[in-house]
């Protein structure tokens, strides 16, 4: 990678290069951090006073309170959104229990589970000690539930 000197980018400030000169500098620019700072270095005192005469005095003081007062609303805006997330959830979450779909869940799908299979398959792959003993009592409390269905 071709790198410029000092001399280069003074010559680049003062705009007394060929245009497919400064098309390279300046793409040179954009990937190179030690040209950048080689191009920072080569400003002179009379550009830091001209800077001083275009810029207000209290310019950095009004950046500052701009990203302060855009992150403030970033903040604002996240905190909002988020608080909305959980209202949502929280509507959900209470039409579905005054629906009465969890009581369903909990009274209906020991049954459906228990006439497809799926308890002892459960049970054989969550525990590990015992499954054997296990299976045969939830067999029989599921049995017992059956019949004081039926009667």
């Amino acid at each position: 990678m071709k790198h410029y000197h000092g001399r280069a980018w003074l010559l680049y400030r003062q705009n007394r290069i060929g245009e497919e000169e400064r098309r390279l500098m300046e793409e040179h620019l954009a990937s190179c951090d030690l040209c950048l700072q080689r191009y920072l270095d080569a400003g002179t005192e009379q550009d830091a006073l001209l800077a001083e005469l275009l810029l207000p005095p209290d310019f950095s003081d009004r950046v500052k309170e701009m990203i302060r007062s855009r992150r403030w609303q970033a903040y604002k805006k996240q905190r909002s959104r988020s608080l909305a997330n959980y209202a949502v959830a929280a509507a959900i979450t209470l039409v579905l229990m005054s629906s009465g779909i969890f009581d369903l869940c909990a009274r209906e799908l020991p049954g459906i589970l228990a006439e497809t299979g799926q308890i002892p398959r459960a049970i054989e792959k969550t525990v590990q000690w015992d499954a054997g003993r296990l299976l045969e009592n939830a067999r029989t409390q599921l049995e017992k539930l059956r019949q004081s269905k039926e009667e």
